[in-house]
């Protein structure tokens, strides 16, 4: 059942042997205000609920937070509010700009 409180996203290369340099998202996640590495490929925003996760995945069916690579990056997860603030929707489109990838809502099934 889809949360009425979380968003889910994610921005996934068109195949998962097509990779994105992990150090250059960094950096470029590094530059925004308010971001913050945690560790491990996890970036959190500290004024909004926003968090990111890069990874580099087997399947995009199927990953844990587990799958870091300091070097390639294939699977960018993405959690935050339902509704999307402002300054979320801006991230979006510069980091679409940025990753030169769409980022995608999950969409539940059911």
């Amino acid at each position: 059942m889809e949360s009425p409180f979380y968003g889910y996203y994610y921005i996934s290369t068109d195949c998962v042997s097509n990779t994105l340099d992990t150090k250059e998202i960094e950096s470029y996640l590094l530059n925004e205000d308010h971001l913050v590495n945690e560790g491990n490929g996890i970036f959190k925003h500290t004024l909004t609920f926003l968090n990111l996760q890069l990874m580099l995945v087997k399947s995009y069916d199927s990953w844990s937070g587990n799958d870091y690579n300091e070097r390639k990056t294939n699977y960018i997860s993405i959690v935050t509010r339902k509704k999307l603030e402002p300054n979320v929707k801006q991230f979006f489109q510069d980091f679409e700009r940025f990753i030169g990838w769409r980022i995608i809502e999950e969409l539940d099934d059911d």
